[in-house]
């Protein structure tokens, strides 16, 4: 059986020297759809079958970047850490550290682009559907059909409204970034800013939890419509 992975985030509790409570560092995607790896004998058994592996084959992308988003994230939180035990004396060291989180940040931003197109393509897999749905003749299969297509397409838009708040969490992250590495920038503003990302993050994780929830609506759906099908043979 294969999986679509649920979201994550990595809080930052420690922040040294700037004397700050909490910081988010990112959020990733995590949930795999669950996909059944057998093949029935009956044809919309296996034009099923053939979609959703398809569907899965095309999301490789997506797994892929999550794997690579969840190191990056992790060595990026550790780098804020270390940031964060700096005084804003150590000029110097603030602004290396610093030019590593921004490119961090941007190495994020590029595998959110890759995710991107991974589910595009996955979402564009679902075009085989309406030839399944055609080919079914009781109408009971064939309204499970529609409605696994619907969670699918649901599953998708969230995921679209994940990556558009994660994309403004990390605006506000690069912000906070280059205000750790101006001499100008005064305690009150760093917190505000801290601030800032910590709400963005809450509504990238109501995204996560929208997104997981669909994910489970759709393994769930997938179970009961092969067993309709199995039935109409």
């Amino acid at each position: 059986m294969l999986k679509f992975l649920p979201l994550r985030s990595i809080v930052v509790n420690d922040l040294g020297g700037f004397q700050m409570k909490k910081i988010v560092i990112g959020t990733f995607l995590s949930t795999s759809l669950l996909l059944s790896a057998c093949s029935i004998g009956a044809p919309n058994d296996e034009m099923l079958s053939e979609t959703l592996a398809k569907v899965y084959e095309e999301e490789q992308g997506y797994r892929d970047a999550q794997e690579k988003l969840a190191e990056l994230e992790k060595k990026e939180q550790s780098t804020f850490n270390a940031t964060m035990k700096l005084t804003q004396e150590q000029k110097a060291e603030v602004t290396l550290k610093v030019e590593e989180l921004k490119a961090s940040l941007y190495e994020r931003l590029t595998l959110l682009k890759e995710e991107n197109e991974s589910i595009k393509n996955a979402q564009e897999s679902l075009s085989s559907f309406e030839a399944i749905v055609d080919d079914t003749k009781d109408k009971e299969v064939k309204t499970a059909l529609n409605n696994l297509k619907s969670l699918l397409e649901t599953r998708y838009e969230a995921h679209a409204v994940v990556s558009s708040e994660y994309q403004k969490l990390t605006d506000l992250q690069i912000k906070l970034y280059d205000m750790l590495a101006d001499e100008k920038t005064e305690q009150a503003q760093l917190q505000e800013q801290v601030l800032n990302v910590n709400k963005q993050n809450d509504v990238v994780q109501s995204a996560i939890n929208a997104f997981n929830e669909a994910t489970k609506k759709v393994n769930a759906t997938k179970s009961s419509v092969y067993d309709s099908l199995d039935e109409e043979k």
